[in-house]
Formats: structure tokens, sequence, C-alpha cells
């Protein structure tokens, strides 16, 4: 089956966002979770010794088999699917649309702050973080990313407005 997929990330944040849950439903988009993910590899045995052979911590190629099995297992029938974290790009995944929002790291600042770091440490660490995910989208056309920031509902506006523009 032909699919249509899109990719949300928000790092650090590890599970779907409002904004991406309100996203995917304005573009009429299944979105996969990964928590089924993880129980559908759980249930699988040959994924079970595979990862206790992997000695890696984080994504690894090796594993994307049985990621591309679990998200076949659940999105059938689907031709429109949504999944959470640029990660999946690890797995050999090539999105029709990727949407991103670095907007968290930088509401933590005043968490940052309180802990007694300075601005410019943070904006160091806030770099590094993008440049790992990025790192994620090599061979992604830019033609094909957006960033998007401000209000929930501004974030799940122009998401869903850039997956409508990138539809087949």
């Amino acid at each position: 089956m032909d699919r249509f997929i899109v990719v949300f990330d928000a790092s650090p944040i590890n599970e779907p966002t409002p904004w991406m849950k309100q996203a995917a439903s304005q573009a009429n988009l299944f979105l996969v979770l990964q928590d089924d993910i993880a129980r559908a590899i759980s249930e699988d045995p040959a994924a079970r010794k595979a990862l206790l052979e992997i000695d890696t911590v984080g994504a690894d190629p090796r594993m994307a088999p049985f990621y591309q099995a679990a998200l076949d297992k659940l999105t059938q029938g689907k031709s429109r699917i949504a999944l959470h974290s640029v990660t999946w790009l690890t797995y050999g995944l090539k999105p029709d649309a990727v949407v991103l929002s670095f907007d968290q790291m930088q509401n933590e600042r005043a968490r940052a702050h309180k802990l007694g770091m300075n601005d410019q440490t943070y904006d160091y660490y806030v770099e590094e973080a993008k440049k790992t995910v990025r790192a994620f989208l090599k061979g992604v056309p830019a033609e094909r990313m957006t960033e998007v920031s401000g209000s929930d509902s501004q974030k799940a506006t122009a998401a869903a407005a850039f997956i409508r523009s990138k539809q087949r």
C-alpha cells in the first residue's frame, strides 16, 4: 500500500503533543503512538531477541525490520499516517513531510536559570540538541520540512496547512 507519511518532532518531548494530535486530526492522519509500536515489537520473539543482542543506546538501524513490521501491523488499511520522532528516519522511513518545533527547548530556559545555568550555556545546549535532531534529517529534501512555533493552535494550523501542501 502506498502511504503518505508525516513525522512530527518536538524534542525533547518523547510523546505526541496536543498540537501534533490536532494537526494530525486536521490533516486526516492516523497518529501512531510510540507506546503501541513498543508493544507490537515486544510481542515479536525475533525482535525481542534482536534487542538483547544489540548493545547500544537509542535508535539502531538494525532494528528497522522490526519497527517496519510493527508499523505495518498497526496501520493495516491506513494510507495516511503520522509518527512522532525523527528517530523513525534511522529505520529507513522516507517521510512525505516533517514538522518540527523547538519551542519546548526555549520553554525550558526558565527552569535552566533556576538551576543556575546562564543564557550562553543554555543556548549552546539548545543548538546542540537542534543539531542532533537535524542529523536524523540528512537526506530529507528541505521542501519536505517545516518548523512551526507559537501557541498549540498556531502550530497545529501551520502544520496541517504544510501537510496538506505536500499531499500527493
